[in-house]
């Protein structure tokens, strides 16, 4: 009875690990991400890590390659470990490339970051960049 009764308990947390792990299956990764200034016929230009705090806007270019379609990634904008913006990005094809972009205020300067997510909300790729103070 006991060796039923563990065999038993072994299956149900069995099944329990295998449908976490399921949850938590990546639905998707970056193969690139890149900071620009602008984007022009779906690549990032004047690429960067650091800009001027006069800078007004700045785009944040992935290229995903996603393990099933349709799906989507998100792009969390991070200043000073504060969400600022969240956008949702869909993904149409296995090997694709999207952005979102930011618009920056001068007084918003130092260390931004963004997390990119895959459609469970997996971390997939995170990247900082800096608006210098002068």
């Amino acid at each position: 009875m006991v060796l039923r009764l563990t065999a038993f308990l072994l299956a149900i947390l069995f099944s329990l690990n295998i449908s976490f792990a399921e949850e938590k299956k990546i639905l998707a990764e970056v193969l690139e991400i890149k900071f620009a200034t602008k984007i022009e016929n779906r690549e990032p230009i004047n690429i960067y890590d650091e800009f001027p705090k006069d800078i007004k806007k700045i785009y944040c270019w992935t290229k995903i390659k996603a393990y099933q379609i349709p799906t989507f990634v998100i792009h969390e904008w991070y200043y000073n470990n504060r969400l600022m913006a969240s956008v949702k990005l869909p993904i149409t094809y296995y090997i694709f490339r999207t952005w979102s972009s930011k618009r920056i205020l001068p007084i918003w300067t130092g260390k931004w970051k963004v997390i990119v997510k895959d459609e469970r909300g997996n971390i997939i790729a995170e990247k900082e960049f800096f608006i210098k103070e002068k």
